[in-house]
């Protein structure tokens, strides 16, 4: 009937469970992304800056294992003497200038904004 304010919306629930619970799901993925973005952030926020080269190769990656969808934060920057993990030796526990660990802690807030 054109011009009907009348509608019908079918449901499938099975579906729909999927599309909210499901952790490879659109929703999951999208949260992933902004929890991403905002450690993402918050490490080249408070990351020492000596050369900027670990700060500017600071990203967020999403992936799946067998147990559902991830968000990997990383900076692939190598010490140019040996080669070693740049990253690793500033958020080690001996170093007190770390940024991944407090920008951990920037979710709850930047989540409870968006």
């Amino acid at each position: 009937m054109a011009g009907s304010p009348w509608f019908r919306l079918d449901l499938n629930e099975r579906e729909l469970r999927d599309l909210l619970t499901d952790p490879s799901g659109p929703v999951a993925r999208d949260l992933l992304v902004d929890v991403g973005e905002i450690v993402t952030a918050g490490a080249k926020r408070r990351a020492r800056v000596r050369t900027g080269r670990m700060r500017s190769e600071i990203h967020y990656e999403v992936g799946r294992d067998d147990r559902g969808l991830y968000v990997d934060i990383v900076s692939p920057a190598r010490n140019r003497a040996d080669g070693f993990p740049y990253p690793v030796v500033i958020e080690s526990k001996r170093r007190k200038k770390r940024s991944l660990r407090p920008a951990l802690r920037d979710i709850r807030k930047g989540l409870k904004t968006q």
